[in-house]
């Protein structure tokens, strides 16, 4: 039996099953191929392979990559779900799921990562990790910008909070705002002192404008948690952490040697720091003016910055943590449910 009569399928049955969530491992690895044109690091973009007979039509690699995405994820909590680490092995039955305690999570790549180990394996990602401790359903997706989340896809959340499942609320974005303007809000080499000690200077004012943008995504999302009763979810938020800029680094570390600087200096990393450092105090800012105008519910900021403590802790491709790093960032974000957890 050739590969091509064993998984020959149709677009429009793709998008059905996929839909339903029941799909296997097998399957997604024949139907989907990484677009290597179309996608970039830790943002894949997929297309579909000659076992599909796209009946016609001509989808985008969006559109793909969104097929892919649900099919995925009927992987973790489908009909055939296997909540597990990425890589780990360890099964969590339906029964034992159903046991643990709902939080909701939505945001970029911090919390979603692809979770195959195929076509390229990834870390784990902090939802990974605390999928052991509690059921997450998938919502958030690796790529996705703060100002969409909370307009175009605001219904992502909204929608389940509003079910009356969910105590608590995780949320991450911000951080192509932040990381992925270094081109845009870092002055040339050269134009402050070289010292690590003149960071600061080398950002430009329209950094701050940013931020505010940003921020203000943030009280847009405030407003929509706030209107959830029954009961009424605690947000949490985070401002990630010094990222480290790498030689050719694809986010950070070719963006800074094209403006000048040796991406290995402590200059370059000083530079990256002070931008994390500067989103993690409007994002602190924001929850203590949330949660002294709105008593009725609470906004909990969580400092990942210290959970950082070695190159170690992150991943190759420079903003985004390894499995050591997503474990401790992951602990200190449960620690702080923990911490918000009614005592019966």
């Amino acid at each position: 039996m050739t590969e091509a009569s064993k998984y020959g399928i149709t677009l429009e049955k793709l998008r059905s099953r996929a839909a339903k969530g029941d799909l296997t491992q097998r399957e997604i690895r024949a139907y989907f191929e990484p677009d290597e044109r179309r996608g970039e690091a830790f943002a894949p973009a997929f297309k579909l392979t000659e076992f599909v007979d796209k009946q016609g039509k001509r989808p985008s690699a969006r559109t793909v990559t969104e097929l892919y995405f649900g099919a995925e994820m009927g992987v973790v909590s489908g009909p055939r779900a296997r909540l597990r680490p990425r890589s780990r092995g360890r099964g969590i039955t339906t029964t034992a799921s159903a046991a643990r305690m709902k939080v909701l999570a939505e945001g970029d790549s911090w919390f979603r990562l692809p979770n195959l180990s195929w076509p390229v394996s990834y870390p784990d990602d902090l939802v990974d990790v605390l999928r052991q401790t509690y059921e997450i359903p998938g919502v958030a997706m690796w790529g996705a910008e703060i100002g969409h989340m909370v307009t175009v896809q605001k219904n992502n959340y909204l929608v389940p909070l509003r079910s009356g499942l969910y105590r608590h609320f995780m949320f991450s974005g911000g951080g192509n705002d932040v990381l992925a303007s270094v081109q845009t809000h870092v002055k040339r080499f050269g134009a402050a002192g070289t010292n690590p000690s003149s960071a600061e200077s080398y950002l430009k004012a329209s950094f701050d404008g940013a931020l505010a943008t940003v921020i203000g995504h943030y009280r847009t999302l405030a407003g929509h948690v706030r209107s959830v009763s029954n009961p009424k979810p605690t947000l949490y938020v985070h401002g990630y952490a010094h990222a480290r800029p790498l030689p050719g680094g694809p986010y950070i570390g070719a963006k800074l040697e094209a403006l000048g600087f040796d991406a290995n200096s402590s200059l370059a990393r000083k530079i990256v720091a002070a931008m994390v450092d500067r989103f993690n105090v409007k994002l602190k800012a924001f929850a203590a003016a949330e949660n002294a105008a709105h008593p009725t519910y609470k906004v909990v900021y969580v400092n990942l910055r210290p959970a950082f403590t070695s190159a170690a802790d992150w991943n190759t491709d420079e903003i985004h943590p390894s499995d050591a790093g997503a474990a401790k960032a992951a602990a200190r974000m449960g620690d702080n449910i923990a911490a918000n957890v009614p005592v019966a």
